[in-house]
């Protein structure tokens, strides 16, 4: 883990935010994009408030991935510890968010197994095996959970949100068409994920391409980031979320930014863009696609 400023000069160096590790800033005629090497918590801490219009994010699941970096979100013991990290963050992000703010958090659901140790590499993907996992552990995972259940994050955590001054608005269905078939036989396989969209308070900004529906069939896109372990969601995706929650010109937040997807649309459809990413490799990723966009 780098302890310095900008780790290369090549990607833009400039001065480092409060709670950052690295800042990178750049501009493309009237939008700006910053991105932040750090904790989402501490780097949102020192951001001012009512800074930014709109964010579109997409945490890490609970106990599908590790992206290799100590202090990642996703590896909690606990769904409660899971829950709680999420709800700090995003009480941080709701104090940036204008009043007439909107949010948009993509989140996938886990299964708990609780079948133990894993036993030789899994054909699937190798960032879903790295010793015994929380989901894998017997005990219900202490909120007494049978084996092969559903454990239901995406509700929980929108429902700890609604209870800690979110106002909850919509339960978006993500219908991700053509994406990779689960390999499963007793169970009806997945193809949706959800798109909370929260308000910060009761009135709120929203666009004249207002949506008609809450389920959004999009096809699930190529990575382009560069063989790099992101789960990056489709440039559509953050297009209709932009569309109903963000103004022209206006500032987008994502705050797990990943390979730089959210900040590189918000540039596109003419807003500025502000990423956040504890994962240096992922950060000079996004760096170098936004500068290449430029």
């Amino acid at each position: 883990m780098p302890t310095t400023a900008a780790r290369d000069a090549s990607c833009g160096e400039s001065t480092r935010a409060p709670g950052a590790i690295a800042t990178w800033t750049g501009a493309s005629a009237d939008r700006t994009w910053e991105i932040h090497q750090g904790s989402a918590l501490e780097v949102l801490k020192g951001m001012a408030s009512q800074r930014v219009d709109c964010i579109v994010t997409s945490p890490p699941y609970f106990w599908l991935r590790d992206y290799g970096v100590e202090g990642q979100i996703g590896q909690e013991d606990s769904v409660e510890d899971y829950v709680s990290a999420l709800l700090k963050i995003m009480a941080e992000a709701r104090r940036v968010l204008k009043r007439s703010g909107v949010a948009f958090l993509n989140l996938g659901d886990t299964y708990y197994s609780g079948k133990g140790a894993p036993h030789g590499p899994d054909a699937k993907s190798k960032k879903r095996r790295f010793g015994l996992r929380a989901v894998d552990k017997s005990g219900g995972l202490g909120i007494g959970l049978q084996r092969k259940s559903l454990i239901g994050i995406p509700w929980r955590v929108a429902l700890a949100l609604a209870e800690d001054k979110w106002v909850l608005r919509s339960a978006i269905i993500w219908r991700r068409k053509n994406a990779l078939p689960e390999f499963v036989r007793d169970r009806p396989r997945r193809t949706y994920e959800y798109v909370f969209m929260l308000a910060r308070s009761r009135r709120y900004y929203t666009g004249e391409d207002s949506i008609e529906e809450d389920m959004w069939t999009i096809p699930a896109q190529p990575r382009s980031n560069g063989g790099l372990s992101t789960a990056p969601f489709p440039d559509e995706l953050v297009k209709r979320c932009l569309n109903i929650g963000c103004p022209q010109p206006g500032v987008v937040l994502d705050p797990f930014v990943g390979s730089g997807t959210t900040v590189r649309v918000a540039l596109d459809t003419g807003r500025s863009g502000i990423g956040i990413d504890l994962n240096g490799s992922f950060c000079e990723h996004a760096v170098q696609t936004l500068k290449d966009h430029e």
